[in-house]
C-alpha cells in the first residue's frame, strides 16, 4: 500500500495512577519521550500525516505533537472533524506508550494490511493496529481510549505478520518500565553507532541519547553521557566519566572526566580532566583546557593553553595565549557582566585577576599575582601587585609554630 495515504493516530489516555500520569508521556527514553518516538517511527515509515488523540483535555501529553501532529480530544465536538480528517485514508492506530516502536515494524504491519485491507491487523498486545476498511474509525479509536489499559485495539492478534523485534511492542505502563525500556533503547542506539564505526568500550555504562550524532573512529569510554542534541566528529576520544550535553565536539578532540553544556570544542583540542565548559564556551582548534578550569561564554583561539585552576567567563582570548594557574576574569561587578579581551600571543602569569572590562594587547606579559584594572598596550609588561615588604622578626620561632 501507499504509506502516504495512511493517517497515523497516536492514542494517549490517562491511567488509574494520577501521579504516574504526570510523567508517563514526558519520561525520557534514550533522550526522547515515548510519544515523540512513536511520531518519529511513523514518519520514518513514510506516514506523513500524524494525529494525536487524547481522552481528555486534562491528559498530560506534553509536547507529543511538537513535530506538527494535529491534536484532537475524544469528545462529541471532535467527532465530525476527526471523521473528515480520516475519510478515505487507511488508519494506523498506535498507542503513545510504545517507545520502542520502529519504522520497520510499522512498515511490516502496513504491508500486511495492504494484502488484506478488509480485515483488521492487530499487533500483539493490541497497542498497534491498522483498522479494517468498512468500519467506523472514530468509534474504534474512541473505544480504544476507553479501554487503554489492556488490548485497547483488540485482543485478537494478527498472525499474518510479525514485528521486526518483539521488544517493539513493549509498553510504558508503569514507572518500573522506564529503566527496562531505557536499557533496550540505549543498546539499540549503541549498536547503530557501532555499525557506523564508533568504538564503545563498555555498552553497559555508556549513555547516548537518540538524537546524538557521532562520527566514525570516535571512541567512547565508560561512564560517558552524550545528551540532547550533541554532535561529535570523527576520531575523538570521549570519557571516561564525561557529561556532554547539547554540545559540539569536532574531529580529533579529546574530552576526559569533564562536563560540557551547550559548548563547542574544536578540532584536535583537549579538555580535562575535571574541566567545566558552560553555555557558549568555545574552545578553539588545538587548544588545551585542563583540570579544574571553568569556561563560560568565552571564546578561546587556536592553541590557547589554560592548564589548571582558572575561571574564564565572558572573555575573548586570542591565539597562542597562555593562561596561568589561578587566573580569573572578574566579569561581574554586582550589577552586570563585562567582557575581557586578551589578544594573540599574550602570557598571563599565575594567580592573576583581570577586572573587566579590560583589554590585554597582543604579545603583552602580565606578571604573576597581578590584579589588572586598566588596559595593557601590546608588547608591554604589566604588574599590578603590592610591593613585597620584609621585616625582622622580634622573637625566635617556638616549637608550637614549627609544628
Amino acid at each position: 500500500m501507499n504509506a502516504q495515504r495512511t493517517v497515523a493516530v497516536v492514542l494517549a489516555a490517562r491511567s488509574e495512577d494520577a501521579s504516574w500520569d504526570g510523567v508517563r508521556y514526558a519520561a525520557s527514553i534514550c533522550g526522547v519521550s515515548a510519544p515523540q518516538r512513536v511520531d518519529a517511527a511513523a514518519r520514518a515509515a513514510g506516514v506523513s500525516d500524524v494525529i494525536v488523540l487524547v481522552d481528555s483535555r486534562t491528559t498530560p501529553v506534553g509536547d507529543c505533537d511538537s513535530n506538527g501532529a494535529t491534536r484532537f480530544v475524544a469528545e462529541v465536538s471532535s467527532r465530525r472533524a476527526l471523521a473528515a480528517r480520516l475519510a478515505g485514508h487507511r488508519v494506523l492506530a498506535v498507542c503513545a506508550d510504545l517507545p520502542l516502536i520502529t519504522a520497520e515494524t510499522i512498515g511490516a504491519l502496513l504491508r500486511a494490511a495492504e494484502g488484506n485491507p478488509g480485515a483488521p491487523h492487530v499487533a500483539g498486545g493490541g497497542a498497534l493496529a491498522v483498522l479494517a476498511d468498512g468500519i467506523n474509525p472514530v468509534n474504534a479509536l474512541f473505544q480504544a481510549l476507553s479501554r487503554f489499559g489492556d488490548h485497547p485495539l483488540g485482543g485478537q492478534d494478527d498472525t499474518a505478520w510479525s514485528p521486526a523485534d518483539p521488544d517493539d511492542l513493549r509498553r510504558l505502563a508503569a514507572p518500573a518500565d522506564v529503566s527496562a525500556l531505557e536499557r533496550i533503547a540505549r543498546r539499540r542506539k549503541l549498536a547503530s553507532l557501532a555499525a557506523l564505526g564508533v568504538i564503545v568500550d563498555d555498552d553497559e555504562h555508556t549513555y547516548v541519547d537518540e538524537p546524538v550524532r557521532v562520527g566514525a573512529g570516535t571512541r567512547i569510554l565508560p561512564g560517558t553521557h552524550l545528551v540532547g542534541t550533541t554532535k561529535v566528529g570523527q576520531a575523538c576520544t570521549l570519557g571516561p566519566d564525561s557529561w556532554i550535553e547539547d554540545s559540539v565536539v569536532e574531529d580529533g578532540a579529546i574530552v576526559r572526566y569533564s562536563v560540557l553544556e551547550s559548548a563547542r570544542v574544536r578540532e584536535r583540542s583537549t579538555v580535562g580532566p575535571f574541566a567545566h565548559l558552560r553555555p557558549r564556551a568555545d574552545v578553539g582548534p588545538e587548544a588545551r583546557v585542563g583540570n579544574f578550569v571553568e569556561v563560560k561564554a568565552a571564546r578561546l583561539g587556536r592553541g590557547v593553553k589554560a592548564g589548571h585552576l582558572s575561571y574564564l567567563g565572558d572573555a575573548e582570548i586570542g591565539e597562542g595565549t597562555n593562561i596561568g594557574a589561578g587566573t580569573i576574569t572578574c566579569n561581574y561587578d554586582g550589577a552586570g557582566k563585562h567582557r575581557t579581551v586578551i589578544e594573540d600571543g599574550v602570557f598571563i602569569g599565575s594567580n592573576v585577576s583581570l577586572v573587566a572590562p579590560v583589554t590585554i594587547g597582543r604579545g603583552a606579559f602580565v606578571a604573576a599575582g597581578s590584579t589588572i584594572t586598566e588596559n595593557v598596550p601590546p608588547q608591554m609588561l604589566a604588574l599590578g601587585r603590592a610591593r613585597q615588604v620584609l621585616k625582622e622578626r622580634k622573637a625566635a620561632p617556638s616549637g608550637e609554630e614549627e609544628a
